[in-house]
């Protein structure tokens, strides 16, 4: 399937192409969609820089998973379907940016190598990474293990549920008591 001259193209076209992988076809339905795209990324990030990131990455997304779009029987419905299927690849890459976003500023706010960095300029100026990965070992097991985890080696809170055998919500949870117990170790060591 070639592209015909530049005239209006169907979405019935684009689609067919994008499923054959021609890019020719992919940068066309990409610029017909990239506006609605965009103001879908939009209301998950104040940056637009990281919208337009977002987008990129929901058009990969989309061209990747072409081959399971079920195109209806009725084109007349088809641009109702196939927006609304862009638009949830949006909306779940929007969010999984966030989750990923927040996950690293999690691990700013609690990884060892960050907490020795952060330490040169505030309460823990004197405390070395040593001494931080003394306090680390301070912890329960449970604690200390999901820490390490989420904090050192990246791992997702599913993937340490599955690691650890525990649910995705006592990952979470131990998770959140490990850096309490840290911050309550950094104040008693301060005081």
């Amino acid at each position: 399937m070639s592209v015909p001259p530049k005239t209006e193209y169907s979405l019935s076209s684009m689609v067919g192409g994008c499923k054959l992988g021609i890019p020719s076809w992919q940068r066309r339905l990409y610029e017909q969609y990239f506006g609605f795209s965009l103001s879908v990324c939009l209301r998950y990030t104040a940056s637009r820089e990281e919208a337009l990131e977002m987008v990129n990455d929901g058009f990969v997304r989309v061209f990747r998973g072409m081959a399971h779009f079920q195109e209806p029987e009725d084109q007349e419905h088809l641009s109702k379907v196939f927006m609304s299927w862009l638009k949830k690849i949006m909306i779940h890459t929007s969010i999984n940016h966030y989750q990923s976003a927040k996950r690293k500023a999690e691990r700013v706010d609690a990884g060892p190598a960050e907490l020795q960095a952060e330490a040169s300029g505030n309460m823990t100026d004197h405390m070395a990474y040593l001494d931080l990965v003394k306090l680390i070992q301070q912890l329960s097991p449970a604690y200390r293990a999901t820490f390490s985890l989420f904090a050192i080696e990246g791992f997702s809170h599913e993937e340490i549920a599955q690691t650890l055998g525990i649910s995705v919500g006592t990952s979470k949870s131990n998770l959140m008591k490990a850096r309490k117990n840290l911050r309550e170790m950094l104040e008693q060591l301060n005081e």
